[in-house]
């Protein structure tokens, strides 16, 4: 597991030159994109297709790197690399992990949002 933080906000927010209210429309159609991209994911592994979970798990990869959801991105590039190498056991571990930080961060996401 990583050690990156679940959101990298004084990053992002500087990369957005501190715009608060950018950064909370940003967070909200990650809100409900992510979601879809983990769904996507499922229905590629349920017809074991490697390739579906490998692009799947590099578009939430760069979406994740875009917002500052550190730890999403690093777990997503795990999987991307391991559906590269076929290795099932892995993708299937690692979309467990998806889960429960996909929602940690969606959660974060919201909070900022319900503030700004």
């Amino acid at each position: 597991m990583t050690n990156a933080p679940l959101l990298s906000m004084e990053e992002t927010l500087d990369r957005m030159s501190g715009d608060r209210e950018l950064l909370a429309s940003l967070f909200q159609l990650f809100v409900s994109d992510a979601p879809k991209k983990l769904e996507k994911m499922d229905a590629c592994s349920a017809e074991r297709d490697l390739f579906g979970v490998e692009r799947t798990a590099h578009s939430l990869k760069g979406a994740s790197a875009t917002v500052g959801a550190s730890q999403l991105c690093a777990i997503a590039a795990e999987t991307e690399r391991a559906a590269k190498a076929g290795s099932w056991d892995d993708v299937d571990r690692l979309r467990r992990d998806l889960d429960r930080v996909c929602g940690q961060t969606l959660e974060a996401m919201r909070e900022f949002c319900g503030g700004s």
